[in-house]
């Protein structure tokens, strides 16, 4: 199952981190390019609760390709119908 994590800011990024943890593949989009740069280069890490790091897939809207099957959106509920419009063609069947 291909999936993506829509606005992987804090919670968005914690998200991914835990998934991508247990072995579940995921993209986390955002369209923070310094946030993407430094998941790309550093991984995510964890701190809290939980202390861990761990390297995640991490994507600028632009870059997405493919379909997914399956899409957490994590954006404000204002861009809900603008990030959904945008979003339609990359969910798959």
């Amino acid at each position: 199952m291909r999936t993506a994590i829509y606005g992987a800011g804090s919670l968005g990024t914690v998200l991914g981190a835990y998934l991508t943890k247990q072995g579940i593949e995921c993209d986390l989009i955002s369209r923070n390019k310094a946030h993407v740069t430094a998941l790309q280069q550093k991984g995510a890490r964890i701190v809290g609760k939980a202390d861990f790091s761990v390297p995640v897939k991490a994507r600028l809207p632009e870059q997405m390709q493919g379909t997914y099957d399956l899409i957490f959106l994590l954006t404000k509920q204002l861009e809900n119908r603008k990030v959904a419009t945008f979003l339609r063609s990359y969910l798959a069947k």
